[in-house]
């Protein structure tokens, strides 16, 4: 008998001091400046312009370049390897604490309607899954993960070490007070690299691998990011930047998949626009991928950009 209450006592002692600790790293992380969805919160941005999306416009598209000829104020949301899903909810977050911007760029290319490409980031969510919506889309997105997520500190456990650098980071900033982001536009600059070989790499993967399989998934957080934008009386723009041209022949069915996205954005009533046709995507200078720019080739499209948005969509609206 002893035996049993001293087991229970360690087991109730071990419980409290998890959720103790998951509470620690809920409160760092929510903290750290240089995570979007504490910036956003904490700092927030007041801005027109949104651009979402993943890699391609968070390496891509620089609002200071943007601002100075638009004559609007703009913040890039985008991140890293993310999903339709990912930019759902950090639009839905970010409307939760700012005012709705006028106008949201979102980016959307073949490989974003496939879920081999990009991802959903369960590890950005979990100080906010006490926050119904995103305890929801986690759950259906990432349902391996959300099944542990009710023992104490495996939300955080799960991703092993993942997460201890961010914590300790967010309690400095805290104690240090500080209010802005590395990155206080939201743009994180490509690193400057030579493209080699690359061209041979990428065209040997597309070649061997890339018939772009649509994802109903996908599909289905791209409408509800648009119809969340537009529920908060936000004018939508999908837009797709310059692909490298010579990749464009080992992507066999990519006139097929631009056809769902059209498709998509007829029905949402949003327009899609493409950059396809610029001279700069026939020079491989220009590129570090297939899909993403070098810092030459970085200010070139946020000129061709800026000068689209002022004329087609800031004119337009007035």
């Amino acid at each position: 008998m002893k035996t049993g209450i001293k087991i229970l006592m360690v087991f109730v002692v071990l419980w409290v001091s998890l959720l103790l600790l998951e509470d620690l790293y809920d409160f760092g992380l929510k903290q750290n400046q240089n995570i979007k969805m504490a910036s956003v919160k904490n700092s927030p941005p007041c801005t027109d312009l949104l651009v979402h999306g993943p890699c391609e416009p968070l390496w891509m598209i620089s609002p200071a370049l943007l601002d100075k000829q638009t004559g609007i104020s703009s913040y890039n949301l985008a991140l890293s390897h993310s999903d339709f899903a990912d930019n759902y909810l950090h639009l839905y977050y970010y409307l939760k604490h700012n005012r709705a911007p006028t106008y949201l760029l979102l980016y959307v290319t073949p490989e974003s309607l496939d879920k081999h490409y990009n991802t959903f980031n369960s590890y950005r969510f979990a100080p906010y899954l006490e926050d119904s919506l995103v305890n929801a889309v986690v759950k259906e997105n990432d349902p391996d993960y959300f099944k542990y997520t009710w023992i104490p500190f495996m939300k955080y456990a799960y991703y092993n070490k993942r997460f201890n650098f961010d914590v300790l980071q967010g309690y400095k900033h805290y104690f240090s007070g500080r209010k802005n982001a590395y990155y206080p536009d939201g743009f994180e600059p490509p690193t400057k690299r030579a493209w080699g070989n690359h061209a041979g790499e990428f065209a040997e993967l597309y070649q061997e691998n890339t018939v772009f399989k649509p994802d109903s998934l996908r599909e289905k957080y791209l409408v509800k990011t648009i119809r969340l934008a537009k529920e908060n009386h936000i004018s939508v723009y999908l837009y797709e930047s310059p692909v490298l041209f010579e990749a464009l022949a080992f992507q066999p069915n990519r006139a097929e998949m631009i056809s769902r996205i059209k498709t998509i954005a007829a029905q949402e009533q949003v327009p899609f626009v493409q950059f396809e046709h610029l001279a700069m995507a026939k020079e491989k200078k220009y590129f570090v991928s297939t899909l993403n720019f070098n810092m030459e080739g970085l200010r070139l499209f946020n000129d061709t950009l800026s000068r689209f948005i002022r004329k087609n969509i800031v004119e337009q609206s007035q």
